[in-house]
């Protein structure tokens, strides 16, 4: 209301007026007693004491009649003792004329002064003027003032008071809208009074304690003028109209609650009878009269849980749990009481919808792998909740269960030809078919569509590696039999000679050898690609023909430490223990007369707290000439506990000592050779075998004797070196069964994944690598990345199988038009260094015969898939016409079908893995990518990227089909 004078009679002040009005009288604190009359209604329900922001204090008294006017200035003026305090501001409604002119010249003035509400505001706030949009809310004056009169406004300086500066002003202090509010947490509100309301201001409010009781305790005008300034579009708008009326209805700290449901019910979910049901209980809630009605009021929920969602998915992401977590519980109960569970299934903030997201990842599973698997992974990775610990180990499962459905999908062979090739496709394929297992196997679900799903899952595979090791065995068995020589395979005897001797004759050249004891090739899979990140991977077999790999080594017979490690650190097959390699190994002839060291657990230890490694592990890792061998006990000595091995993941920084002495092989220069002396095989739901009256030597093997079962195969021959060379011993085949009590894992007996010892060669980034070591790529099998299953679903196309039958070809489609387009022109700059200086023009790399791809042509490199799509990349109109574009081409008209045959079929490889691979040298590698992915990119798609670490290219299969219509 407003303090101005009208016809019809004066208006009530308030007493923010009056200590404001005060305020600006500053000669009524010069101590005299002194007597104010204020023309106003004559009412008063504050402390009859006030006291101004300066610091005068007045008394406050009421005047209806002129005898009381009289009274009061007489009693004030002439009491026989100075009154306390000496001012007395006296309201009444007379006039002038009505009061004694003698006594009316003793009061302040001489006159009774008029108090007009928007002077004071003006004074209040140093403006020069008022804007007349403001003037129009009555409200306005009285509430500035009252929260004035306590505390002062930053001064404006003379300019104009705006009505949204105002208001801003007014609601940020009435409702202690913080910029920074920190209420929730018991400090202070910061104000920032320049700045709007927007919705995301209001969501933290109602959140704070006592913010929605603020607004409800304010006087009627000023508690609708304030929530009609909230819900404009300047302001909070929809999400303001409808916290307000939440407010209204005593729900107002519920209102990101409230939101998030809001968001399911007119956002995510499609519409039937039970979710109009549902939506007419959340409607209820805004209480007997909403802000809207039909479907103005749908459109205001629907924005209005639009920005909820949003406010309350920014406090997950920023990891305020304090206040997320409360806000979704409470949702949850929203969701029961409005009966809007199926909404709730669809959101990507509420954890209904992450459940429901693992069941439709079950239900994809059960059809296979193939783009609704991975759109399946890809809805769950990007819920809101999906960053939490464990639920990002349940995604992982939900990925590996993806992974192990496309290699099944590949159609596996159980056929070995040789123990060669059988090691070799453990390393570059079984061991990450085990990997993916040991996931499931470890964790299952709780959602019983995707345990279902991995149970089948898991059956399937396990059928299929129980086949594939039988077939091992009987292969294995043969050849230790025959003792035949390994010939190119690479074994524990031959790996000082074949591996470690080429680094030591390189000059200036050390080797820190790690031994991982029990490392299986599953978790150098898993180990291997955290340390890619930071370490370089080279092929260090320097005789092997063909492409580079990661390699494997075959162990000694029965797969035990006493019998391969011995072995390895020896260079020759035989048992021993410690004190055995601790002798032979630095006699060994690789060393070339270099001093050399091994140390096994015992030799860790620091002398001290801050002591990484022991005296003499420290002072042998810093002399120039001596090479390391350090044996890490950590996953033996967990296979030999009584419980499982847990969730089936392995981080470097579980291996007890890898990440200090990995940090000291940098530091020291030295090359690292990361291996181990056996494989294992993990206890889930096993059996335990009879032995029969036969010495048992392991969990795993035992002495001949008695009829075999089905799961033993009989070893003999120079390789069986357990009790003694030469011997004859049966082991177990199949990873479930056992013949002593329960552990965590085992290993002793036949299987793939106890006889692969992996092996990985690394070096820092950037460091130069010894003679005749080569660069690898990605070493993951084709079906393991999810941009592969993508492209073997583009590439085989609509009604090919159950989870594509129903899909158009729509990517076919947009590829399609892209090529009708011209090719935009692409920048050249940088692009251009691979072909060196001079500008040639190139013969055309496809004549008559067709397109040319590599060195190798014939029906059996024309049967390679890799080779076989960038043929027909090669065949496009877009290929050439972005060819057509590139300033400077190779001469040798083979050098870019071999880069990207090698990209195809790898996906990710380094830069100068792939100039090596394409025949050019190593210095152009940047300047190859370049050109490479001005070749490729076209029309801003990234289908070939560089990484972050400005050394690794990955291609996106599925993107360079759609892109170019393959």
């Amino acid at each position: 209301m407003s303090g101005t004078v009208t016809t019809a009679g004066p208006a009530r002040v308030p007493a923010g007026t009056v200590r404001q009005y005060l305020d600006g009288r500053s000669r009524l604190g010069d101590g005299r007693v002194r007597v104010l009359l204020l023309r106003a209604a004559p009412a008063w329900d504050a402390p009859a004491v006030q006291e101004t922001a300066g610091g005068l204090q007045v008394r406050v008294a009421v005047a209806p009649s002129v005898l009381a006017v009289h009274e009061q200035i007489l009693a004030h003026l002439d009491a026989a003792t100075p009154p306390d305090p000496k001012v007395l501001v006296v309201l009444t409604d007379r006039e002038d004329t009505d009061i004694d002119p003698a006594l009316l010249a003793r009061v302040y003035g001489g006159q009774i002064r008029s108090v007009d509400n928007w002077q004071v505001v003006q004074d209040a706030f140093g403006a020069r003027d008022i804007d007349g949009r403001l003037r129009g809310e009555t409200w306005v004056a009285e509430a500035l003032l009252d929260v004035a009169a306590t505390r002062r406004w930053p001064s404006l300086g003379k300019s104009l008071l705006a009505r949204d500066e105002a208001l801003i002003r007014l609601a940020r202090r009435r409702l202690r809208l913080g910029r920074h509010d920190t209420d929730e947490l018991g400090g202070a509100a910061v104000f920032d009074d320049g700045d709007r309301i927007d919705a995301a201001t209001l969501f933290r409010w109602t959140l704070t304690p006592g913010g929605p009781g603020l607004l409800r305790d304010l006087r009627g005008p000023e508690r609708a003028g304030l929530s009609r300034f909230l819900a404009e579009p300047e302001q909070a708008g929809s999400a303001g109209k409808i916290i307000t009326a939440l407010v209204d209805a005593g729900h107002g700290t519920d209102a990101a609650a409230y939101a998030v449901v809001c968001a399911a019910l007119w956002g995510h979910a499609e519409a039937d009878h039970d979710l109009y049901r549902a939506r007419g209980r959340a409607e209820r809630w805004l209480g007997e009269q909403p802000p809207a009605q039909g479907d103005e009021l749908d459109a205001l929920l629907a924005s209005f849980g639009h920005s909820g969602e949003a406010y309350v998915r920014g406090l997950v992401d920023r990891g305020e749990h304090r206040l997320a977590d409360p806000v979704l519980s409470r949702a949850a109960q929203l969701v029961v009481q409005f009966g809007a569970q199926a909404a709730a299934a669809a959101s990507p903030l509420l954890p209904a919808g992450l459940e429901a997201r693992f069941t439709a990842a079950g239900h994809a599973l059960a059809h296979g792998a193939g783009e609704v698997v991975t759109d399946a992974v890809t809805a769950l990775a990007d819920h809101a909740l999906a960053a939490d610990s464990a639920t990002q180990a349940r995604i992982e499962r939900v990925r590996m269960a993806a992974r192990l459905c496309q290699w099944l999908a590949t159609g596996p062979g159980t056929d070995i030809a040789s123990v060669a090739d059988g090691i070799d496709r453990q390393i570059r394929e079984l061991g990450w078919v085990d990997r993916a297992l040991e996931h499931l196997e470890a964790g299952g679900d709780p959602d019983p569509v995707l345990a279902d799903a991995y149970s089948r899952i898991g059956a399937q595979v396990r059928d299929k590696r129980r086949e594939v090791d039988h077939a091992f065995s009987e292969r294995l068995a043969v050849w230790t039999a025959d003792g035949t020589a390994p010939g190119a395979m690479l074994t524990v005897e031959t790996f000082l000679n074949r591996v470690v001797a080429p680094v030591v004759a390189c000059p200036g050249r050390r080797v820190l050898l790690l031994l991982v004891d029990g490392m299986s090739a599953a978790i150098a899979a898993e180990l291997g690609e955290e340390l890619r990140r930071q370490w370089a991977e080279y092929d260090p077999l320097t005789d092997a023909p063909g492409a580079p790999a990661r390699r494997a080594v075959a162990a000694a017979l029965p797969t035990l430490t006493a019998v391969s490690r011995t072995s390895l650190f020896a260079g020759t097959l035989m048992k021993g223990d410690q004190n055995d390699e601790k002798r032979l190994f630095p006699q060994h002839p690789c060393w070339n007369g270099a001093p050399a060291a091994i140390f096994h657990k015992d030799d860790l230890r620091g002398p001290d707290t801050g002591s990484p490694f022991s005296t003499a592990l420290a002072e042998a890792l810093a002399d120039e000439r001596t090479n390391v061998a350090v044996v890490l006990n950590t996953i033996d000595d967990r296979l030999a506990k009584e419980q499982k091995l847990g969730d089936g993941a392995w981080l470097v920084k579980e291996i007890g000592g890898l990440e200090p002495l990995l940090r000291a092989a940098r530091a020291n220069g030295m090359a690292v050779l990361l291996t181990s002396d056996h494989g294992h095989v993990i206890e889930r739901r096993g059996t335990r075998i009879d032995a029969a009256g036969a010495a048992v030597g392991s969990a795993r093997h035992r002495s001949p004797g008695g009829p075999l079962a089905s799961a033993e195969i009989e070893l003999s021959g120079p390789r069986v070196v357990w009790p003694e060379p030469g011997s004859r011993i049966v082991a177990l085949r199949e990873h479930d069964t056992r013949y002593t009590a329960l552990k965590a894992g085992y290993h002793g007996g036949a299987t793939l994944a106890e006889f692969t010892i992996p092996l990985l060669a690394l070096l820092p980034f950037g460091a130069e690598a010894p003679t005749g070591w080569r660069e690898l790529g990605d070493t993951a099998p084709s079906w393991w990345s999810a941009d592969a299953q993508a492209a073997a679903a583009a590439e085989a196309g609509p009604g090919t199988g159950a989870e594509t039958s129903a899909m158009p070809d729509a990517a076919g489609e947009r590829s399609r038009r892209k090529q009708s387009k011209k090719a935009a022109p692409a920048a050249t700059e940088g692009a251009i260094g691979l072909f060196g200086e001079d500008e040639v023009t190139p013969p055309a790399l496809q004549d008559a015969a067709g397109p040319t791809v590599g060195t190798a042509p014939g029906p059996d490199r024309a049967e390679d898939p890799a080779v076989a799509l960038v043929e027909r990349l090669m065949a496009t109109d877009l290929y050439q016409a972005q060819l057509d574009l590139l300033a400077r081409k190779p001469r040798d008209k083979s050098v870019l079908p071999k880069a990207l045959a090698a990209l195809v079929e790898a996906g990710t490889l380094p830069m100068t893995a792939l100039a090596e691979r394409a025949g050019q040298p190593a210095t152009r590698a940047p300047g190859f990518a370049a050109t490479l992915a001005q070749l490729l990119n076209y029309d801003g798609a990234q289908i070939l990227e560089i990484l972050p670490d400005n050394r690794t290219l990955r291609l996106h299969r599925a993107q360079l089909i759609e892109q170019f219509g393959l």
